[in-house]
């Protein structure tokens, strides 16, 4: 991404969120990002939106899909997206708002990757450590089965990782051997 992109990308993703902070409407907003996310996460949409070879009232069509359902925060911003012609942006700026979100609240989405799957009491007690060790609050648990990690765990949160999985205890002992 360059330094432009970024820079709009920050600037508007701030915005909704000092918004969302100051109307105390950080769960509403929050869902309704990951919602719009649910459908721009489809490329052909993302590509959609930065054509220049499509009409902006198409595009305006799309955005507006948006905003049906959608809070009067979240309309408003939208409407500012599409008067400034910045909806090409729109995916890289909502994935910045979760980014953002997460960090003023402290609230995460903890992925846990484990070769099989946790029981009810194994989740709570890996939350608790995830929230104690990396001084945060849950927001979703994600937990995905690998079996290639053979053991152990691989928790992300917060862009930091745990890693106690077999499969990563095996290639240090390699790289040692060397």
């Amino acid at each position: 991404m360059d330094k432009k992109t970024q820079a709009v990308t920050e600037i508007y993703a701030k915005s909704l969120v000092e918004v969302a902070l100051e109307r105390d409407s950080v769960p509403i907003i929050y869902d309704e990002v990951r919602a719009i996310l649910s459908v721009l996460d489809d490329q052909q949409v993302q590509d959609f939106l930065a054509s220049k070879a499509i009409d902006l009232s198409a595009k305006a069509k799309v955005v507006k899909l948006f905003q049906e359902s959608s809070s009067d925060y979240m309309k408003r911003f939208l409407e500012i997206i599409l008067q400034n012609e910045r909806q090409q942006f729109l995916y890289l700026i909502m994935k910045e708002v979760l980014k953002e979100l997460s960090l003023k609240t402290h609230i995460f989405d903890i992925e846990v990757t484990t070769a099989i799957a946790l029981s009810d009491d194994q989740k709570e007690r890996l939350t608790a450590l995830v929230e104690k060790k990396f001084a945060l609050t849950k927001r979703n648990l994600i937990e995905k089965i690998d079996d290639k990690i053979i053991g152990g765990f691989i928790i992300k949160a917060n862009n930091k990782v745990i890693d106690t999985s077999i499969r990563s205890q095996l290639q240090e002992l390699k790289m040692n051997l060397k």
